[in-house]
């Protein structure tokens, strides 16, 4: 084994990836058969020693190289904790408990966004006291303003300031031309 690998789809046994992970000398998939772990042993090859993880479509998941790394065993699914009627009545009721679940999750969901909203309300209340001031300053600066701009009203948008004249000036600064020539 060279290290190419293909993963198939054993439905319709449609080719769903090819890849490859040069000098690979195991190959063990997971006792769920979702993910695929490949290695290049240190028992093989002295280098480029590692081992990744795969999805079973084919997408690396992670690389890990390790020196002096031998062998990766999945390690065995542990017996179940439930009996097979424990399993049975857990399937049939299985809409029952999702409900009182999907309950609490909307009540922590809840509580979060009640945190979030008294947040962004103090964050307004904040923002307000400080528009408030700005605005009192503003008036407080008035006769100050109308002085230096000799009696011109600007803080309103009926002040007659669209009545000056306004002119805009472009300046050219430089231009370059690149010409990029054709790879072929």
């Amino acid at each position: 084994m060279n290290g190419a690998l293909e993963f198939v789809d054993a439905n319709d046994m449609t080719i769903m990836n090819t890849s490859e992970h040069f000098m690979a000398t195991d190959v063990e998939w997971d006792p769920t058969g979702r993910y695929v772990a490949t290695g290049v042993s240190w028992w093989s090859h002295k280098v480029d020693n590692a081992y990744w993880m795969w999805s079973f479509q084919g997408k690396v998941l992670q690389k890990c190289t390790t020196d002096r790394f031998c062998q990766l065993l999945w390690r065995p699914r542990p017996p179940p904790v439930l009996t097979e009627e424990q399993i049975k009545d857990l399937k049939k009721n299985m809409k029952t408990y999702s409900k009182r679940y999907e309950l609490k999750d909307r009540m922590s969901q809840s509580k979060a966004s009640k945190e979030i909203i008294e947040r962004r309300r103090v964050l307004m209340e904040e923002f307000e006291n400080f528009k408030k001031q700005k605005e009192e300053q503003l008036a407080a600066e008035k006769k100050e303003r109308l002085e230096l701009r000799r009696g011109m009203e600007t803080d309103s948008y009926d002040s007659g300031w669209d009545e000056v004249a306004q002119e805009t000036v472009e300046f050219f600064i430089s231009e370059e031309i690149i010409e990029i020539e054709d790879p072929e």
